[in-house]
């Protein structure tokens, strides 16, 4: 069966490659520029063993640091199942790996050497290498692999950490582990049949668990005997407090967007809790709220209604304007599954009458839902219209002019947001 082309690059990292053996630099010549690379491990790839305290060596081509370029020795290697503290003894050409309390029988070991060893010129691996042995299980081929979003930017988040937790855990319990790499992806191999939680968090403490602190998130998978399985991990940064309104904009006169403190959960029927109340000075009448949307759905109908309108004027006016940017709205960010949109911070409000010119009116939010589903979020703010320029004043600033039958387009906020102190991007 033939992999789409994104299935077939996340498999592709639980591929085992082993490397060649390259003759090295020539004494008193150019400077070595390539990296080490792993040409042979004791025991073989594929072995069964016996003794619990079997030591792993990684053996290189040519002499390496003593030093990784991230981390300490012993995290330059993941041992999956998780079952003791890893300790990782440099040689001048090879890497020991022991397990604290040794290996324990009937499972199926995968001591991954992560691309952080140099040489001692300081070129450092390209990609993980992997070895699997066996403590007396059966080596039954399945993979399960994926990618680590994150739920506010979509974009994918590198050095996660990624495990495999089975229901009802005790401390006894075996994790299966991997990290996702410098694309968000990661990948399992060689997990007995059963249910999991597939957890992914960002380890900022290196305790090697998920903390209430760090963002995180977790899916639930079944895997069956000789599965590939394709499962994406979504994180998210923790937060405990409610949205709080910070201000609104007039976008046109029945169009206001309202900016909030968090992100907001983008899910309709969260969106639809949200109440907005318009209030006028004595004697106007009050516009009524028609409408609560998120900014991805009220761009998209808004640049159909332009295209609309520019297909009916002519083809020269679909012409872009020096520049525009053509793209899918909501996507020029985005990693996340089709159909997830991205959170954002503002909601769009339809009125049902316009809005007075030069008049304050008071907007009154509650019923918010940020990210993390904490409710009722909200808060008051002032927005006052202000007056359209006269015709002869608009073309003479070089105004564009007007699509007929399309809306306004809106005003860019003169400052970003203040975001809420919990909410902060990844790491790079």
């Amino acid at each position: 069966m033939k992999l789409p082309l994104r299935a077939a690059a996340v498999l592709a990292v639980a591929a085992v490659n082993f490397g060649c053996a390259r003759p090295g630099a020539p004494s008193g010549g150019v400077r070595d520029v390539r990296p080490p690379v792993v040409i042979s491990t004791e025991p073989a790839p594929s072995s069964t063993v016996e003794d619990p305290g079997t030591v792993i060596r990684f053996r290189f081509n040519e002499r390496i640091s003593e030093r990784p370029r991230q981390g300490t020795l012993d995290e330059a290697v993941l041992v999956s199942p998780r079952v003791g503290v890893v300790r990782v003894k440099h040689g001048s050409d090879a890497l020991d790996v022991s397990v604290e309390g040794g290996l324990r029988p009937d499972l199926v070991y995968r001591f991954t050497l992560l691309p952080v060893i140099a040489d001692l010129f300081g070129n450092a691996m390209r990609d993980p290498f992997e070895v699997v042995v066996s403590t007396g299980a059966p080596l039954i081929e399945d993979a399960l692999a994926g990618q680590v979003l994150d739920r506010i930017t979509g974009r994918a988040v590198p050095n996660a950490e990624v495990q495999l937790v089975p229901p009802s855990p005790t401390p006894d319990t075996v994790l299966h582990i991997a990290r996702s790499d410098q694309n968000g992806l990661f990948a399992f191999r060689y997990i007995p049949a059963g249910s999991y939680s597939l957890v992914a968090f960002l380890d900022r403490n290196r305790n090697l668990a998920p903390d209430p602190v760090e963002p995180r998130g977790l899916q639930g998978v079944r895997m069956n005997t000789r599965d590939t399985l394709f499962s994406d991990v979504v994180i998210l940064e923790p937060d405990t407090s409610r949205a709080q309104l910070l201000r609104g904009e007039v976008v046109d006169s029945v169009t206001l967007r309202l900016t909030f403190s968090d992100y907001l959960d983008p899910d309709p029927q969260s969106m639809g809790q949200i109440a907005i109340s318009v209030e006028a000075p004595e004697g106007l009448p009050i516009p009524s709220v028609t409408r609560v949307i998120h900014p991805i759905t009220w761009e998209a109908q808004r640049d159909s209604a332009r295209t609309r309108a520019a297909a009916a004027a002519g083809p020269s006016s679909r012409l872009p304007t020096p520049g525009a940017t053509l793209t899918a709205p909501g996507q020029e960010r985005g990693g996340l599954p089709r159909g997830v949109p991205l959170p954002r911070q503002d909601v769009i409000v339809a009125l049902g009458s316009p809005l007075e010119p030069s008049v304050p009116y008071r907007v009154a939010a509650t019923g918010a839902v940020n990210l993390n589903e904490i409710a009722f979020g909200g808060g008051e703010t002032t927005v006052t219209r202000t007056p359209t320029p006269p015709p002869a004043q608009s073309a003479a600033q070089g105004a564009e002019p007007a699509v007929p039958g399309a809306e306004p387009a809106a005003v860019p906020d003169p400052v970003a947001p203040a975001p809420d102190s919990s909410v902060v991007a990844p790491p790079r």
